[in-house]
């Protein structure tokens, strides 16, 4: 997937104006569990490092929005900087509304998306596994139908087809990019994209 996003598209930013509502420091009770799942997933290769970052986002639900990393944030070691809230979303006018320090996720739009569609999702976490992408054809995952522009209100709307057309799906490949790993807590988001990491490791070891 790595090498697929630097053939295809380089990352250039967020697609979106950022409107800050507050200008602070995030404090949360689930900061710490986010840090524990941002490092879990570069351990893994789940989030490649790329230019200035890392490819991957990661964000829980909180009572005003979600709780999202920020623009090409450190995921390895995630500091109070790179935390974002984002309280709204509009993709017709690409606008997030937000409070902290720094621009959210370029996939802020695609979290935002899942949490109004999904009540019973508390965490969204969107990283990279080449081996899912590549074995897919035994896996089985839905996946969505046309590679799309990161960031961009296709790939939000190729995600919703398949959220609307089953309310149980909680591992989606987006084609050719990444994954999105849904769950009721962070830790079921997070085993559920290790999970399935290792499904498509074994079947790597048997088709050498």
């Amino acid at each position: 997937m790595l090498d697929k996003i630097k053939m295809s598209e380089k990352y250039s930013g967020v697609k979106f104006k950022t409107i800050f509502r507050e200008k602070s420091k995030i404090k949360h009770k689930g900061i710490e569990k986010l840090r524990h799942w941002g490092r879990k997933f570069t351990e893994l290769d789940l989030a490649p490092k790329i230019e200035g970052g890392f490819a991957g986002n990661l964000s829980f639900r909180t009572h005003r929005g979600f709780i999202i990393t920020a623009s090409v944030a450190n995921l390895s070691g995630l500091n109070d900087d790179d935390l974002v809230e984002v309280t709204d979303a509009d993709v017709c006018l690409k606008h997030v509304f937000v409070c902290g320090l720094k621009e959210p996720s370029s996939e802020s739009f695609l979290h935002h998306a899942i949490y109004v569609r999904r009540a019973d999702i508390n965490a969204v976490f969107h990283g990279h596994d080449k081996l899912t992408l590549k074995f897919n054809d035994l896996l089985n995952f839905p996946v969505t139908e046309k590679e799309q522009p990161y960031g961009s209100a296709e790939l939000v709307n190729d995600v919703v087809k398949i959220l609307d057309k089953c309310k149980d799906y909680y591992y989606i490949l987006i084609k050719n990019h990444g994954f999105i790993s849904l769950g009721k807590t962070m830790d079921e988001a997070g085993n559920e994209a290790i999970s399935q990491h290792k499904r498509a490791i074994e079947l790597n070891k048997q088709a050498k």
